[in-house]
């Protein structure tokens, strides 16, 4: 395609004086398409120094001086939502803007969620470098942005010259993007991640605080959890070991070391006799023996440990006091968020031994407003399906797992099923869920603990009384393989790379593809529904005048920061609005959120 600028000498005005700011702001004001970039001392808002911002047009690219120039002119302009802005990984311009200057950008193309929605299951690269590349046949010198980093100095014309090639390059890349967007119908889906961009921003720069003491009382105890464990483990299989050895302190010492896998393999096949592969936690509970069940609750507390410790509490920023995690729209394939620095998705639920969630607190006279939609995966396969028997389940708020037993085991549903019967609702949870990721009769017996002919025995029976259901789940499977994509119901796509019919794994690849193209379409609408749950929310921020924000997502919860004496209205507009977003595209079974008020994130 051709460009409207030469790679080779792009046109590009380096802006240091008020005059030629002036000037520049004149022509950008003109114009219904802009590219927008920053270039910054650290990817750290709170930290950061802005040093240039660049502001293209097709032709010419204007590198303003950030720090000679009064950037904050630039608000009129960066949020007049009838100019559209290209960006490249929106949400940290976004956020460096918003952080130094208050301007809060609207009406956003990132080509970086462009490219990803357009390769989601294929091969990520994402990256400007590899856009450009790919799409122009242009390489950039993408080594030059190292160079910013903590530069106080004067900027080189080589740093100039870098800053404007990567606005200029994102008209063209836009115009592929757009016109690929259009043809495999992802213009909805797009709108909807470029809306999300301001709400995560906003929703990082937020950020949330931590009780540092009482998560530091919670590692102790999971650490003297642990240590008990350990020592009921040598305990137990000490009388297995000739040679007793003493410690310094004249007690046993340890038989073994729990974390080498030499010495668990010794113990588990020429001690105990069960003929292990391997000691790994996916071997081990196959394993019906008290030292595997020991060893995985020891590993279990091992972990949380080490996820969890102090570090977490290391991502406190100094500027804020709190901690700013680094979310990904795009994390997983099937369009779901994930997050690191810290990933607080890996927070588990709270439970007594490992309160973790309830160390999170709001700032003082502000209260959480903490929603998840209540069994949003299984109201999701009601509605993609239409059974009946599903439906009829929700719509008569029924405990569906007690439900889905009763029908299966031809008792009679009573709100108490779960009390009399808690072993046959195992068996009905656990295959609903499991549905949606493909399990098998082998996990399923596992997971329940019974043998495999009575788990295939539970499934034949699961989709003898729900024939809607694994009607759906078949076509879902057989569309994947057929069209080499899985779909939602607003047109998210996940490809998959389909293997060659002599490819001597073909029939293990095919079953790969088919449980993920029943999973995707299942998975992507409830993340669908949380992003168009979040872009409504901050709508309503704005139009209530409610003094808080979003400080968090997992999966499909939101997490709330409200002043105290408007945090119980808000919980009815959050719940509103979260199942108004589900409800765009869930006709058959309608969506349900569930609100509640705390002074911690639980739920």
């Amino acid at each position: 395609m051709s460009l409207n600028f030469d790679p080779d000498k792009p046109n590009y005005s380096f802006v240091t004086t008020d005059k030629d700011y002036k000037e520049a702001l004149e022509d950008l004001e003109k114009r219904k398409v802009l590219a927008v970039d920053t270039e910054c001392t650290s990817l750290d808002p709170f930290e950061s120094k802005i040093l240039l911002i660049q502001i293209a047009t097709p032709e010419k690219s204007y590198v303003l001086d950030a720090r000679k120039l009064d950037m904050k002119l630039l608000k009129g302009l960066l949020e007049d939502s009838t100019k559209l802005k290209l960006l490249q990984n929106s949400k940290f311009d976004y956020s460096q803007l918003k952080a130094h200057y208050d301007i809060s950008m609207t009406n956003i193309f990132d080509t970086m969620l462009a490219e990803r929605l357009l390769t989601c299951g294929l091969e990520r690269r994402n990256s400007l470098g590899a856009i450009v590349e790919k799409y122009l046949n242009i390489k950039l010198k993408k080594e030059v942005r190292k160079s910013f980093e903590g530069l106080m100095s004067q900027v080189t014309e080589e740093q100039i010259r870098y800053a404007a090639m990567d606005v200029l390059v994102l008209f063209p890349v836009f115009e592929k993007q757009w016109e690929l967007l259009q043809k495999e119908d992802l213009v909805k889906v797009a709108r909807l991640e470029f809306s999300t961009v301001r709400v995560v921003a906003e929703m990082e720069l937020r950020g949330l605080a931590i009780d540092a003491i009482k998560w530091k009382s919670v590692i102790v105890g999971l650490q003297k959890k642990r240590d008990e464990l350990a020592a009921k483990i040598q305990e137990t299989i000490r009388p297995l070991y000739k040679i007793q050895q003493m410690d310094l302190f004249g007690g046993a010492a340890d038989v073994i070391n729990l974390n080498s896998q030499q010495q668990l393999l010794e113990l588990f096949n020429d001690k105990l006799g069960l003929a292990v592969a391997s000691t790994g936690d996916s071997v081990l509970e196959f394993v019906n023996h008290p030292v595997a069940a020991l060893m995985r609750e020891y590993r279990a507390h091992e972990k949380l440990i080490s996820a969890f410790g102090e570090s977490i509490l290391e991502k406190i920023n100094k500027r804020t006091g709190r901690i700013h995690p680094d979310f990904q729209q795009i994390g997983a394939d099937t369009g779901r968020f994930s997050c690191n620095n810290p990933n607080l998705q890996q927070i588990p639920r709270e439970s007594k031994e490992a309160p973790f969630r309830s160390c999170f607190v709001p700032t003082t006279g502000y209260k959480y407003v903490v929603a998840d939609y209540s069994s949003m995966e299984m109201r999701i396969v009601a509605d993609f399906t239409g059974d009946e028997n599903l439906i009829k389940a929700f719509e008569e708020g029924w405990d569906v797992h007690s439900a889905t037993a009763a029908l299966m085991f031809n008792k009679e549903y009573t709100p108490d099923f779960k009390k009399k019967f808690p072993d046959l609702r195992q068996a009905a949870k656990t295959i609903n869920f499991g549905l949606v990721y493909g399990m098998g009769p082998g996990r399923l017996a596992v997971q329940i603990g019974v043998d495999t002919d009575t788990a295939k025995g539970y499934m034949t029976k699961y989709f003898e009384t729900f024939k809607q259901v694994k009607a759906w789940l078949d076509s879902a499977a057989r569309f994947a393989v057929k069209n080499g994509y899985s779909m939602t119901p607003i047109g998210r796509k996940r490809w998959y790379q389909m293997p060659d019919k002599s490819d001597p794994n073909y029939d293990r690849l095919i079953g790969g593809i088919e449980r993920q193209g029943k999973n995707h379409p299942i998975q992507g609408a409830n993340a669908d529904a949380t992003k168009y749950a979040l872009v409504f929310l901050l709508e309503k921020f704005k139009e209530l005048k409610v003094d808080g924000g979003i400080i968090l997502t997992v999966h499909d919860e939101i997490v709330c920061e409200i002043r105290e004496d408007q945090a119980e209205d808000w919980a009815k507009v959050q719940q509103e609005q979260m199942e108004k977003a589900a409800g765009l595209f869930m006709k058959k079974c309608k969506p349900k959120a569930e609100a509640i008020v705390s002074s911690n994130w639980e739920h």
